[in-house]
């Protein structure tokens, strides 16, 4: 039988789920064992803090999975990063790769993958900063109106538009504000002490700024585990540009003519088990707005009545009936592993 190494965080949890009991718990780690069962795998659980009490040539081919975290300041995450990168050098099959790890809440290495795929995928420009005053020397060359997002938060939360280059200076400034009264005092003491001393900047929270698209009504949250694919789409409230988080979303059995085509594209090139995908459509064009290979929100696939699935002949197929997350996610994984070594 197989074997698969499963992490787990400093509460014994696994990946998220969204109506997760106790409340965010995460997956049923027994409904993990039952599916990967089925399919001849053995998931063994670790708290991920004891993977250093293995030597190192232990994990030379050994399939791990893993959770990420949302924790606040995102330090726990941090540790995280410092193990699966460890065991990335370590020759483990890391699923999914470190660099989605690094993405996982951190908008601006997501931009960064983004920038990697075709062009035909990343259609709508971007930039990225790692300071208000990288943003300050080109804003004059800009193109407004435009969209500006902090690298960490959910459900739009530090996402919002950038009228002009005056909004420009307050807005980025607002989102980027890394307040140290006693190091500003420092510098500003640095700068009399030195002449030609250039003060370290009060605003170096990382941020992206991309083209405001035209014509998008809202978005399409894409959930992909393996061949299935489900569907939720999210409107924007009057005035606003923002479908996260708007709370208006519905359930459709129609979806635009190649958006399923597009986000099978997407998945290809991100080359990962499952993934969620939020999918920008303007009538003309769609586009890849941001997208999450692990520890992503299961409210689409766990309220679903449906699912489109991709045949063996690449053609998609609408199906009525529920899905459960751990059986879904273990099939994508297993399926995954199935493909051969060329996969990691």
């Amino acid at each position: 039988m197989n074997i698969i190494y499963a992490l787990t965080n400093y509460k014994g949890y696994f990946e998220s789920k969204y109506n997760a009991i106790p409340y965010n718990s995460g997956m049923d780690k027994k409904l993990l064992e039952k599916h990967f069962s089925v399919l001849d795998f053995e998931v063994v659980f670790i708290p991920i803090s004891e993977v250093i009490n293995y030597p190192n040539s232990f994990w030379g081919n050994k399939i791990v999975i893993y959770t990420s975290s949302e924790d606040i300041g995102y330090y726990y995450k941090n540790f995280i990063e410092d193990i699966i990168y460890y065991l990335e050098l370590s020759d483990a099959k890391v699923i999914p790769s470190f660099k989605y790890l690094r993405a996982n809440n951190n908008k601006v290495f997501m931009e960064l993958l983004r920038h990697q795929i075709n062009n035909d995928v990343c259609n709508n420009h971007s930039k990225v900063f790692g300071c208000y005053e990288e943003a300050e020397k080109i804003s004059n060359f800009l193109n407004y109106p435009l969209v500006y997002k902090q690298a960490a938060g959910a459900m739009s939360e530090g996402v919002g538009s950038i009228k002009n280059q005056k909004d420009l200076v307050r807005k980025l400034k607002k989102i980027s504000r890394t307040p140290n009264l006693f190091r500003e005092l420092w510098e500003y003491g640095r700068s009399i002490k030195h002449k030609g001393y250039i003060r370290e900047s009060k605003y170096r929270k990382k941020f992206i700024v991309q083209d405001l698209i035209n014509g998008l009504n809202g978005d399409y949250k894409v959930l992909i585990f393996g061949d299935k694919y489900y569907v939720l789409q999210r409107c924007v409230k009057k005035g606003d540009f923002r479908a996260s988080g708007s709370g208006i979303r519905n359930f459709v059995k129609e979806v635009p003519h190649g958006l399923l085509e597009y986000a099978h594209l997407c998945i290809k090139l991100l080359n990962v088990p499952n993934v969620s995908i939020d999918i920008g459509y303007n009538g003309k064009s769609f586009f890849l707005i941001e997208f999450q290979c692990l520890y992503f929100g299961s409210y689409t696939i766990t309220y679903s009545d449906s699912y489109w699935y991709k045949t063996e002949n690449d053609k998609f197929k609408f199906k009525e009936g529920k899905s459960v997350l751990e059986e879904e996610y273990v099939r994508s994984i297993v399926k995954f592993c199935n493909k051969g070594a060329s996969t990691f």
